[in-house]
Formats: C-alpha cells, structure tokens, sequence
C-alpha cells in the first residue's frame, strides 16, 4: 500500500537511463507539483541540467518526509518502480510536470497550493525557510528567491553579524538604489501588503512587495536596460 511515483525526466524514460527519484509516499499530483514549486522558489538548478538539481529535490522531499527508509528512494529510473498502480511515472523539465506515463486516472488534487508549499518550507532547517510571507509574495509575483536576493540565507546572516537593524520601508523616506550613483533615489510613497507605490525622477511607480524573515522588506526596480534590480529597505539614505 501506498501512494506511489516516481519523478524523471523525458529524456532519462525514454532511454531507461538516468536518474529518478522513488516516491512511496505524496505521489499524488498536488504533492509533486508542489515539490517541484517550491525547489523553483528556492532558485535551485534544474535537474535535466546538473546533478545538484536532483539532489536538492530529494532533500527537499526528504526533509518533508522524514527519517523513514522507505518514503523515498533516487535510483537508475530502470531499477524504479515505474509501472506502479498509483501514479506511474511524471516526467519533468523547468521545475513543471510536462509528461506522464502508467497513468490513466483521475489526479489528485487534494492539498492547498499556498498550505503545502509553507508546510514543505516549515519541513526544512530553519536557516534555510523562506517563510510564509515571502512564499506568499513570490508566488503573487511570479517571482524566485533569486530575483530578490543572490543569497538570502548568507544576506540575513550577515546583516545580523554587522547589527543591520531589519526594518520595512518608511513611507516618505528616501532608499539608494545604487551607492555608486547616489541620483538613483527612490522615495516610498505609499505600499500594501504586496506592492510599494514609489517616485523616482518625478515619476511615481507601482513596484512588488517582497518581505524577508527578519523584517527587511524588498523591491524590484527595471534599471535602464530592463532588467529588475532589487532594493531593500536597509537602503535608506537622506536625501
């Protein structure tokens, strides 16, 4: 008994060689879509690309699921498990389900996306969570934790070795987008729950809402080539 599956690309199938990874138990849509997900959020590399992909999938999924020795398993996907009367087998590229295959019936969908995507983080050591409120923005922004921040655990770390204190942004003040070019100020106007209304050079802006685990907030800013930049509410400066 169970709720089998097991994950591999389309790739590693068709040619009955490569990795996959054996899950005895969550096989059901809901849960590997939600897998999948929040290994996206976290920005970690793809598992058609590079080996670190796959092993942080299996972490991920191993922390969700415990020490139990047979909740989960990573193997030559020839040696799995594939033809196995609950879900078969999902084929996956981009961190989404793109194939199926031994599987013909109704998918599960059973669990909340925004609930099992906190409870997969809740599941993981603690300098490693995202948090509630930053899943909940970067899924409303179609966002990743990269677009915030190149590292946000080693970020939060060392702002709380230097003393940095870990404040929102101050409607009506002032935040340097670059202390290199110190005109490149944005004044906080106003912001919600998931935006902040901005001015910069006399034009005001509605930008995303990013909110970090200590209380930093952060925003993206399109810089003159039209890439996102972000700024964080440590930024502040008197202008």
């Amino acid at each position: 008994m169970g709720n089998r599956a097991v994950i591999t690309t389309e790739e590693a199938f068709e040619s009955q060689s490569g990795i996959g990874i054996y899950l005895h138990w969550n096989g059901g849509r809901d849960s590997v879509r939600g897998f999948l997900e929040y290994c996206k959020l976290r920005s970690f590399r793809r598992p058609e690309n590079d080996d670190y992909g796959w092993a942080r999938l299996a972490q991920v999924i191993g922390n969700f699921m415990g020490a139990d020795g047979c909740s989960v398993g990573i193997d030559d996907i020839k040696r799995l498990d594939q033809n196995n009367s609950d879900n078969g087998v999902y084929l996956i590229k981009d961190w989404e389900i793109v194939g199926r295959r031994f599987f013909d019936g109704e998918e599960q969908d059973c669990y909340d996306r925004m609930q099992f995507l906190e409870c997969l983080d809740e599941a993981q050591p603690v300098d490693q969570q995202l948090g509630k409120a930053m899943i909940e923005s970067l899924v409303f922004h179609d966002k990743t934790i990269s677009s915030v921040s190149w590292n946000y655990q080693y970020e939060m770390k060392k702002r709380r070795e230097e003393g940095i204190g870990c404040t929102g942004f101050k409607i009506g003040s002032f935040y340097s987008l670059n202390e290199r070019q110190p005109g490149q100020i944005l004044k906080v106007v106003d912001k919600t729950t998931m935006n902040v209304i901005g001015e910069m050079d006399g034009e005001e802006m509605k930008l995303p809402m990013f909110l970090w685990k200590d209380g930093i907030e952060s925003t993206l800013i399109k810089d003159d080539n039209g890439y996102d930049r972000p700024l964080d509410s440590t930024k502040e400066v008197i202008a």
